[in-house]
């Protein structure tokens, strides 16, 4: 499998590693309150603090599948992306909004007193350990088969090495009708 190609499967990996499925939820009004409320929450769990170690930790193991002559200028184009884009600064309003959408003022209120708690602060300060041995576990997973993934991903493209398109096929240019005989 070509860099390139190695490229696009990394980062789609990450980008997966960061969606989720749309939530069921119910449509409620969500007041500055209650956005404060989640807000809190999460400073309670300790993201504002783990959010840089988390990511760190995420272009680290990404990077880990890379070759080892390019994996120094991976890390450094992705923390200088994520330093850009993906900082607790500019997410924190966005991830409020999602703890908010999921759950109400007065659990959110709740929530935030465990883990104020000593044990909630144990299970946060766990959690990203876990979190990242998890996503080894996962990892490791799709590494053990890679060779049936290769090849998968070659019986529905083609041997060519080349990742698929999202673009429709060309149009063919319309031919001269007027022929000379």
């Amino acid at each position: 499998m070509n860099l390139k190609l190695k490229l696009i499967a990394l980062t789609g990996i990450t980008l997966f590693s960061f969606s989720s499925l749309k939530a069921q939820t119910t449509t409620q009004t969500i007041t500055q309150s209650h956005l404060k409320a989640a807000e809190q929450l999460l400073v309670s769990i300790g993201i504002d603090k783990q959010f840089g170690g988390m990511m760190d930790n995420i272009i680290n193991s990404t990077s880990s599948q890379m070759p080892a002559e390019q994996r120094a200028k991976f890390i450094d184009v992705m923390k200088t992306f994520m330093s850009k884009y993906f900082t607790w600064d500019l997410l924190k309003d966005k991830m409020a909004a999602i703890y908010a959408e999921e759950f109400t003022e007065d659990e959110l209120n709740q929530i935030s007193v465990f883990y104020s708690s000593p044990i909630g602060q144990k299970v946060s300060s766990k959690l990203p350990a876990l979190m990242q041995r998890g996503m080894m576990v996962g990892q490791n997973a799709v590494a053990e088969h890679k060779d049936e993934l290769t090849q998968m991903m070659q019986d529905a493209f083609g041997s060519s090495n080349q990742a698929p398109a999202n673009q429709p096929p060309a149009k063919k240019p319309a031919s001269k009708s007027a022929t000379k005989h």
